[in-house]
């Protein structure tokens, strides 16, 4: 079994096992759960996901995001993730999750031309994605047709089809995950300067500093690194940072305060903003729900 590392140090990543995408091309699952409970997890199969009601914060390697109604999210195997409900939440959390193994399918037949935008999507996607777009919707509709069907047939495998399709058709939003080990979509240069972030998280550092880093001015460097990471560099700073002190909160190692100033912040106010900002929650409410996981229910996705 691969070892996944602790991306966003939320401690080690289960692994969760999914038996039928071994002798399946993909299985499609809806769930009606109370919520999604914190279970940072990780299993080599891609995942398509499908929110048709909740919301919360979705944590995908290194990126954390609010998500909400219509949220749909495309993920490379072998990425630590969970999605983690928000206590305001109106209803049960329902959505629909498609996974497929792609060296199921055999290397010959991703290098056929008829399927060279799916490929390309793909290729887009080593990092996670999140799309937008009014086809979301009619992509939620065929994934939850296709579960209700939950059998293996020539017609299912086609409707897959159809919606990878329709995937290729909406706007693409990058997420920050990182994996393991190197592969031909790699940006090396990028990589590298996200490793040097990590590094650097509880020291102050400019946008000025990493295009330095990378050998870019300051115009050419924003323009590059939003195209890469699909937010803009202080975004991405805040979200990485916000993470490190979701990891302390969840460890309770570290008080609310302590965790802040480790992760780079030398404002509360400023925090507390930043952290609602990109979680939904305050610190103090993130901690009481991660500290409750008893009362939640988990899924396999």
């Amino acid at each position: 079994m691969q070892v996944v590392p602790s991306i966003s140090g939320y401690g080690q990543p289960s692994f969760t096992v999914l038996p039928l995408t071994k002798t399946r091309a993909f299985t499609a699952t809806s769930y009606c759960e109370p919520t999604y409970r914190f279970l940072w997890h990780y299993h080599p199969e891609w995942e398509i996901v499908f929110t048709r009601n909740g919301c919360g914060t979705r944590h995908v390697g290194t990126s954390v995001e609010k998500f909400g109604p219509g949220d749909l999210a495309m993920l490379p195997g072998n990425v630590p993730h969970t999605w983690f409900s928000s206590t305001d939440q109106v209803g049960d959390t329902r959505c629909t999750v498609i996974h497929f193994l792609p060296q199921v399918w055999g290397d010959t037949f991703w290098k056929l031309p008829e399927i060279k935008d799916f490929h390309a999507l793909c290729q887009s996607a080593q990092r996670g994605v999140r799309f937008s777009g009014k086809g979301s919707e009619e992509i939620g509709q065929r994934m939850e047709a296709l579960a209700a069907r939950d059998s293996a047939s020539l017609e299912g495998f086609a409707e897959l089809w159809s919606i990878f399709k329709l995937l290729t058709r909406l706007e693409v939003h990058s997420l920050h995950a990182v994996e393991e080990g190197k592969s031909d979509w790699q940006n090396a240069r990028l990589d590298e300067l996200l490793a040097w972030l990590e590094s650097r998280l509880g020291e102050p550092v400019t946008q000025q500093e990493a295009a330095a880093r990378v050998k870019m001015s300051p115009a050419a460097f924003s323009r590059w690194f939003k195209v890469n990471m699909g937010c803009v560099f202080n975004r991405y700073l805040n979200e990485i940072r916000v993470a490190r002190v979701c990891s302390e909160i969840a460890h309770g190692k570290l008080s609310i305060t302590e965790a802040a100033f480790q992760a780079g912040y030398n404002n509360l106010s400023n925090f507390n903003r930043r952290f609602l900002e990109v979680t939904g929650l305050t610190p103090k409410a993130f901690r009481l729900q991660i500290q409750q996981p008893d009362s939640r229910k988990a899924r396999s996705s």
